[in-house]
C-alpha cells in the first residue's frame, strides 16, 4: 500500500515553496482545473522518511538525487560529503530549499519535474490544447489527450 494517497481524479504536487522551480510548478499545476489538486509544500509539511523512500523508489533514484547542492557554497560539507539514505532524508527535512525538483503524482504515475511547464504536459495539457481565437477573444483551454475535456463553444461567426 502506498503511503501517499492516489486517486484518478486527484493530482498530488510535492514541492518546496522556498525554490523558484517549486513556486512556478505550483502555478502551472494549479491552472489545471479538471483534477482535484493536493499540494504538499515540504517547507511547511515535511514528508516522512517512508514517503521519501517510496518516492525515490518509484522514480528509480537514490534519495540523494532528489536534492540539488548546486547553490550550496563550495566549503559547505553538504556539497562534498557522502551520506547514507537516512542522512539525506534528514537533510531534505531540514533544508527544503535543497529539494531539486517538484514531484507530481497522478494515479500510479510519479514524475519529477525539471521544468515547470512539464507539469501541464504530464497531465495532457499543452499549447495544442489552447483553442486559437481572435486576439480579442478569451482562449478556451482543453486537454489534447482526453476527449471528455474538450470544451465546445458556440460559433461566434467569421471575424474577417
Amino acid at each position: 500500500m502506498k503511503s501517499i494517497a492516489r486517486d484518478e481524479n486527484q493530482v498530488t504536487l510535492i514541492y518546496s515553496s522556498t525554490t523558484r522551480t517549486g513556486e512556478r510548478t505550483y502555478g502551472h499545476i494549479s491552472a489545471v482545473k479538471d483534477k482535484e489538486l493536493q499540494t504538499i509544500d515540504i517547507a511547511k509539511t515535511p514528508l516522512t522518511g517512508t514517503q521519501w523512500a517510496e518516492l525515490a523508489d518509484e522514480l528509480n533514484k537514490p534519495i540523494k538525487d532528489l536534492l540539488s547542492f548546486e547553490d550550496v557554497s563550495d566549503d559547505d560539507e553538504l556539497k562534498t560529503a557522502d551520506y547514507d539514505e537516512n542522512d539525506y532524508i534528514n537533510i531534505i527535512k531540514n533544508r527544503p530549499e535543497l529539494f531539486a525538483h517538484p514531484i507530481i503524482i497522478h494515479k500510479d504515475e510519479v514524475k519529477q519535474i525539471t521544468n515547470p511547464t512539464q507539469a501541464q504536459e504530464f497531465l495532457g495539457v499543452d499549447s495544442a490544447g489552447l483553442d486559437k481565437k481572435m486576439m480579442y477573444d478569451e482562449p478556451t483551454i482543453s486537454s489534447t489527450t482526453k476527449k471528455e475535456h474538450f470544451i465546445d463553444k458556440p460559433d461566434k461567426g467569421d471575424h474577417n
